[in-house]
């Protein structure tokens, strides 16, 4: 096994403590008045975290399993009135030379198209972390939500995700993703379909799953804990090797952090 591995999860963590720190600290010093009487400011950002354990490891925004091993996830966003941050990590927790290894950041922005609409453009960059930071096919990546506000327990989105667009332009490649969700106050489920078009590269399959989980599982006024299950199964693949039609359940623990 290479031991130049990219980062682990123990400088993920500590990374993400700092920023928080930081951010948190930013946040406190704004100005504002102390005095009796006077209308306390809303804070002007947010911050989230989610950390994953998962038994296999699965790319959401491509609709396959990319390892068979047990893996990790985490993320960080950082909101603001008029944009965002997403900071994502991804670890096999026994192989760190697959592909369940990789690291996304992107900046979006928010636009509401009505009550019930939203798009959201989001650009940044891709990591692949087989070997080091950002291995070969480390490029600028664009991923495009559009979502409908049902009710206040259904809500469907699709997903674009546009990859390699600029360093490797011959291997572009553009997956959809398409989501029903239900919602209440501890229980989520969601249908995901999955289909890697190729409009840009040679290769096709679509793929299918199904989440349930029990979240929001209140252990402070900023921590919470989860809990799901998946089941996806690739219906159409045009490389079996890569893509084989196989189906797998995925169970996974979750910590989230709202500040």
């Amino acid at each position: 096994m290479n031991t130049n591995e990219g980062l682990r999860f123990p400088e993920i963590y500590i990374t993400f403590l700092i920023l928080v720190t930081l951010l948190g600290q930013a946040e406190g010093n704004s100005p504002q008045s102390d005095s009796v009487g006077s209308v306390k400011s809303k804070p002007t950002s947010h911050i989230k975290s989610l950390a994953r354990l998962h038994t296999k490891g699965m790319f959401t925004y491509g609709g396959r399993i990319s390892s068979d091993n047990p893996a990790f996830d985490i993320n960080l966003i950082y909101e603001r009135k008029n944009w965002g941050l997403l900071i994502y990590k991804a670890i096999d927790l026994q192989d760190h030379t697959t592909a369940n290894n990789f690291g996304l950041a992107v900046i979006n922005k928010n636009f509401k198209l009505g009550k019930r609409f939203t798009f959201t453009p989001n650009i940044g960059v891709l990591f692949e972390q087989a070997y080091s930071v950002a291995d070969r096919g480390t490029d600028v990546a664009v991923i495009t939500l559009t979502s409908y506000k049902i009710n206040s327990n259904f809500s469907m989105d699709h997903t674009a995700l546009f990859g390699n667009l600029i360093i490797e332009p011959e291997f572009r490649d553009w997956v959809n993703r398409f989501r029903f969700l239900y919602t209440t106050k501890h229980v989520d489920m969601t249908y995901m379909l999955w289909h890697n078009n190729h409009i840009f590269d040679e290769f096709e399959y679509v793929s299918t799953g199904l989440t349930i989980a029990y979240n929001r599982i209140r252990l402070s006024d900023q921590f919470f804990l989860g809990t799901s299950v998946t089941g996806i199964s690739m219906l159409q693949s045009s490389d079996q090797q890569s893509n084989p039609k196989i189906s797998r359940l995925v169970f996974t623990i979750n910590c989230q952090f709202v500040n």
